[in-house]
């Protein structure tokens, strides 16, 4: 009796053993899938925000919502941020590399980041370029962007790589402002060379645009052509007593040489 009593007894220990091992493993698996499903959902989150372009804003919570606010792409907010903030050209390459459409827009003059790109640093608008941008897309006023170049000041020392990098990528070298915007019908060539008495890297510019193939020969919509502009720009040296710029002298040369002077006089 005593040894059916102790075999009952050792059996039921070894029961709650068995009982307490079988369930300290279940609860380790729960644990498991738990935790399992925890990190899921926390890279489900980080992709979210990766994809959304939040996760390049996250030390900035108030710029995204501005972003969103305004209805801007983050694309086109990450351009037009690196304007006045140099560092903000890696924010603009993340969103690139997680498939952000460099040509998109919508109705939203802040969704267009291609032509917003060409006030940006020489980086960004690389980073643009080199992922399928158009180097020939126009801004919201039908302006080829390459015009713009020039036009809002920021970046002013990289304003010649910008050329540069566009006519790289087969911007048209006789781009021009479209009939409804002031110096209508002025192409690339006649836009750039009209900034010289400003400006006197604009006629370097411009014999740039000329060893690049721009067309001489045409003319803006009140008639003005490369060759009367140039007598206009020399007369107006002379009248002021001012020293010929390099610059102009340079193209004044070429222009010589290609009996464009010649024809204009």
């Amino acid at each position: 009796m005593k040894t059916k009593t102790a075999l009952k007894w050792t059996i039921g220990v070894i029961a709650v053993v068995i009982l307490m091992a079988v369930g300290a493993v279940v609860l380790l698996f729960v644990a498991f899938i738990v935790s399992m499903e925890r990190g899921e959902k926390h890279q489900r989150q980080i992709r979210a925000e990766q994809d959304s372009g939040r996760w390049d804003f996250g030390d900035q919570p108030a710029l995204f919502a501005v972003a969103q606010g305004i209805g801007a792409t983050l694309l086109n907010f990450a351009v037009m941020q690196s304007w006045q903030r140099p560092e903000s050209v890696e924010a603009v390459r993340t969103l690139l590399s997680l498939g952000a459409d460099p040509n998109y827009r919508d109705r939203s003059r802040n969704s267009f980041a291609m032509a917003n790109a060409v006030h940006a640093s020489a980086l960004v608008l690389r980073a643009m370029l080199e992922t399928g941008g158009n180097p020939n897309t126009r801004d919201e006023f039908g302006q080829p962007i390459i015009l713009m170049n020039w036009y809002l000041g920021y970046y002013q020392n990289q304003a010649r790589s910008r050329l540069e990098l566009l006519l790289d990528r087969s911007a048209d070298v006789n781009s021009a402002m479209p009939e409804d915007r002031s110096d209508s019908g002025y192409t690339l060539l006649l836009y750039r060379t009209k900034m010289g008495l400003g400006d006197s890297l604009a006629y370097a510019d411009a014999l740039l645009l000329l060893e690049r193939g721009a067309d001489p020969n045409r003319a803006g919509a009140d008639g003005m052509t490369f060759g009367k502009m140039l007598v206009d720009h020399r007369a107006h040296f002379q009248r002021t007593l001012k020293r010929l710029p390099v610059e102009f002298a340079a193209l004044w040369d070429w222009a010589a040489k290609h009996g464009i002077v010649q024809q204009a006089q």
